[in-house]
């Protein structure tokens, strides 16, 4: 069975039979795949090779190979656009993707040498790895980002965003942090850096398509913003897609966007055909669960335009780099700022109709709780809440909350995902809470790029994400995460940063909601309550199936919380069936 991306990078001893084979790059032991771009940088003192859209290369040639041979490994990570990076000084080996985790790096021990590759399905075929169902199982329960070290595969680990893999002698591994992304300015002092590390990404990308690139204008900020500034450097043919439950305001808005770059605006017109939860049996497998896979009709249909060109711009991760979240109003108390808090607290309240005085209460115990003592609260919740209880969406941003999803595993099933969380709670750090949400969140969305790219094939494009290259992300992040959060404005870095966008655009405050399109898709599948009834979640115990099939048939009238939970179940699902028929197949 082969689940793999198609452009990869494996690496391991060369005396390791059948997977250390190959020295691409110069680097023994290093084997590429098919239309990776490699940039090689050599000289006495060490050896760099740069995978992917690197810009500005030659010119830092001398500060890369002098950074390379004294270890000074973030240095390497520095360079616009999107990049894998492979060092080499003596007997050190360092390897490294970017702080989102699209570009990710895997590992593990097999007797005594280390194999590694950014593809976990080729590690992963290779080991004849299990699924760790009881891993994905918690990461539906309370998100993925409470594991960031481990895999869905026994054996295999992860190298989380914003870290390295540092290879010595003698099979030493060690995993180093180049993340480098500390609050260090206002948005007054940031948002001229933030704006010109944007402007180069995308001029990066452009460059490597000569001019040439499709572009994704939903008509929110993110994408129109990366389109616009695109049309700059070349021709942009410009795609979005509607169907009878998206936004007539976002298409307006997109609509405005293409006039205003002076481009067509190609519209994917939805049917019933083309709603998420609709997939078909030849699909590309994908090497973990990723909801891009229940969309691919959609995907198809209004991305067929732009199929072809040598890349795809999407606003994909400027959610995360742009805005900050609810996080900040607990990050205020762990700093002391308590009257701030209460001040911005009553604030938003008011402004959500909600009770200012619980919230604050809310807000208050989380504080206290820390990181460890929410996981060690939510395992305890687990084990011995009642399957109802995990029903309502938390009005602000918490350390972990247990979705619907926690209800409707069995006892058994409790107890493997609390076992989980309270294993998770002794390696957590002692952090600000927004400085720790916005980095979970980069790594979710770097996830679900990463996962994505086997679908892209199918689709016909190239997908770049200038959002996520990590200069713009160190320039996002080194502003205050309270200055980027806003109760009272939408994303106000984007409109300090680039003071050239049109003000109709950086001053809208809305965005349409993809939750009736959720539903409506989701209603229409008649086939999904046998594909959770007999998912190995239910076959192994994990599941209670009633309870699920109920959640199920009540998706009309669920909170969002759940709708995202049935979402990620159904996703996990399908995915499982879709490997077992090509372990199947290849028996």
């Amino acid at each position: 069975m082969r689940l793999m991306t198609e452009k990869w990078i494996t690496g391991g001893a060369p005396d390791d039979p059948g997977w250390g084979t190959g020295a691409a790059g110069g680097i023994p032991g290093v084997r590429t795949g098919p239309g990776c771009r490699v940039v090689v940088l050599a000289d006495e003192r060490a050896r760099v090779v740069l995978v992917g859209d690197a810009g500005t290369v030659d010119e830092h040639r001398d500060e890369l190979l002098g950074a390379a041979a004294r270890g000074e490994w973030t240095t390497l990570t520095r360079l616009p656009g999107a990049y894998w990076v492979l060092a080499r000084n003596g007997e050190n080996m360092f390897v490294c993707g970017d702080l989102a985790g699209a570009r990710a790096v895997f590992y593990a021990r097999h007797g005594s040498h280390v194999r590694w590759s950014t593809s976990i399905g080729r590690l992963a075929d290779h080991l004849a790895a299990r699924v760790d169902l009881p891993l994905m199982g918690a990461q539906i329960a309370v998100g993925p980002e409470h594991w960031p070290e481990r895999t869905l595969y026994d054996g295999i680990r992860a190298v989380p965003g914003g870290f390295g893999l540092l290879l010595g002698r003698a099979g030493s591994v060690r995993v180093v942090d180049v993340s480098d992304t500390g609050v260090s300015c206002s948005l007054v002092e940031g948002a001229a850096v933030f704006g010109e590390a944007l402007r180069g990404a995308v001029s990066v990308r452009m460059g490597s398509a000569g001019g040439l690139a499709g572009a994704d204008v939903s008509g929110g900020l993110d994408s129109s913003t990366v389109a616009i500034l695109a049309a700059r450097h070349g021709e942009i043919c410009a795609v979005t897609y509607r169907d009878a439950y998206t936004s007539a305001e976002d298409l307006l808005y997109a609509r405005r966007v293409a006039g205003h770059i002076g481009t067509t605006l190609h519209i994917g017109e939805g049917r019933a055909g083309q709603r998420p939860f609709t997939w078909s049996e030849g699909q590309p497998s994908t090497e973990q669960p990723v909801a891009m896979s229940l969309n691919m009709p959609q995907q198809r249909i209004y991305l067929a335009p732009a199929a072809g060109r040598p890349v795809h711009l999407t606003g994909h991760g400027g959610d995360v780099v742009l805005d900050s979240s609810s996080a900040g109003f607990i990050a205020l108390v762990q700093t002391g700022r308590r009257r701030a808090a209460r001040k911005e607290i009553t604030r938003w309240a008011r402004g959500h109709n909600r009770s200012p005085r619980t919230l604050w209460q809310t807000v208050a115990q989380h504080a206290e709780l820390g990181h460890a003592g929410a996981l060690r609260a939510a395992a305890a919740a687990i084990r011995t809440a009642g399957p109802g209880a995990f029903t309502g969406p938390s009005p602000v941003w918490t350390w972990c909350r247990p979705g619907p999803f926690a209800g409707w595993l069995t006892p058994y099933g409790r107890d493997r995902v609390a076992g989980l969380l309270d294993e998770a709670s002794q390696h957590v750090l002692d952090e600000r809470a927004d400085v720790a949400a916005q980095r979970d969140a980069l790594r979710m969305v770097g996830a679900d790029v990463r996962d994505s790219i086997p679908l892209a094939r199918d689709w016909g494009v190239r997908p770049a994400h200038p959002y996520l290259d990590n200069r713009v992300v160190r320039a996002a992040f080194a502003i205050d995460p309270l200055e980027r959060w806003s109760t009272v404005s939408f994303k106000p870095l984007l409109a300090a940063a680039l003071p050239e966008l049109p003000v109709w655009l950086t001053g809208r405050t809305s965005k349409g909601s993809f939750t009736r399109q959720l539903i409506g898709g989701m209603s229409r599948r008649t086939d999904l309550a046998a594909l959770v009834q007999t998912s190995s979640f239910v076959t192994e115990g994990l599941v209670d199936a009633s309870r699920a099939l109920t959640a199920l048939s009540g998706i009309a009238g669920h909170h969002a919380t759940a709708l995202h939970n049935l979402q990620r179940l159904v996703t996990a699902c399908h995915w499982l069936a879709a490997r077992d028929r090509m372990r199947e197949g290849a028996c």
